[in-house]
């Protein structure tokens, strides 16, 4: 899954604190893990979107027209991602990839759309 937080100055370490409602939050190098129950999801920053290939299938109305901060979550946990996703929302203008062919407002995500059809 892919977000993307209007804001390019969202590290990792701002993802934590947006995070930290959620549940128990920690860094590891390039990497920022979520934890709450006996659930965990993962999150890196993508550094090279263009090469990525991040937008290519993005509407172009939904393409960020600002610079902006993009991290690659691991989707496996739909109830957390979509808790952390929401936290951040409260905060921050987010738009979500869900990989599976939605792009939507992170207010709007709902976990069944982590989920395959």
């Amino acid at each position: 899954m892919t977000l993307v937080v209007d804001d390019q100055t969202v590290d990792l370490i701002k993802l934590a604190a947006f995070a930290q409602p959620v549940g128990d939050v920690s860094i590891d190098g390039a990497v920022l893990t979520l934890q709450s129950g006996g659930e965990r999801c993962y999150a890196v920053k993508v550094s090279d979107p263009e090469a990525d290939g991040i937008f290519d299938d993005w509407p172009e109305a939904h393409v960020p027209k600002s610079p902006s901060a993009i991290f690659s979550v691991d989707y496996r946990t739909p109830d957390l991602v979509v808790a952390l996703v929401h936290s951040i929302a409260q905060w921050r203008s987010l738009t979500v990839d869900t990989n599976y062919g939605q792009v939507v407002s992170g207010g709007d995500l709902v976990p069944d759309m982590l989920r395959p059809t």
